[in-house]
């Protein structure tokens, strides 16, 4: 009788597969999945603290598509974690932490994250912040990013690999130990 080895991504992938069946993902609820307002040129409306210093209520940008493309062509040679996410969303907000782990354990010349709210203003994004700091980067996006990247419920997750590509795209929360195990991995390949 054969037997048959488990390879790690193979085993991985099952993983992966099995949580996306236990979690559940908001759905956007209708919230317009971004500011509105057309899409614009730059990224404008502030400044954020770059490699994982952290968002004040006062410092968070909003992205459009050629903002969030100049900024994952920034960051080849690296592991890209982008969140789509919401402050209404009860699933988001236990990912943050998660994001926030991870942020401790690999230093931005490693690993950049990107909290990407659906929010439709900056007063509420604003408002959560002072509530609830965060080390993460975050941003607001204008309407067209989430349908770009074909967010249809948040949280949604992209992981992207050195060379820009996406290893990981899926909605919902995950725990620490199985992102970290696939970042682990895209940080040393």
């Amino acid at each position: 009788m054969k037997k048959y080895a488990c390879k790690r991504p193979v085993f991985l992938a099952l993983m992966l597969l099995a949580v996306l069946g236990l979690l559940a993902a908001c759905s956007d609820g209708g919230s317009g999945g971004g500011s509105g307002g057309g899409s614009g040129g730059g990224t404008g409306g502030g400044s954020v603290g770059q490699g994982g210093g952290g968002t004040g209520p006062d410092k968070f940008v909003t992205l459009d598509m050629p903002g969030i493309e100049k900024r994952f062509a920034a960051n080849k040679g690296k592991v890209t974690l982008v969140m789509f996410w919401a402050t209404w969303c009860p699933a988001c907000k236990t990912e943050l932490p998660v994001l926030e782990q991870l942020r401790a354990k690999y230093p931005a010349e490693k690993l950049d994250i990107m909290a990407i709210s659906v929010d439709d203003t900056e007063q509420v994004m604003a408002a959560f912040l002072k509530t609830r700091p965060t080390t993460l980067d975050v941003y607001l996006s204008k309407a067209e990013v989430g349908s770009e990247f074909g967010v249809k419920s948040i949280p949604a997750l992209y992981i992207l690999d050195k060379n820009g590509q996406v290893a990981l795209n899926s909605a919902g929360a995950y725990p620490f130990d199985m992102l970290d195990s696939v970042i682990s991995q895209l940080v040393k390949g």
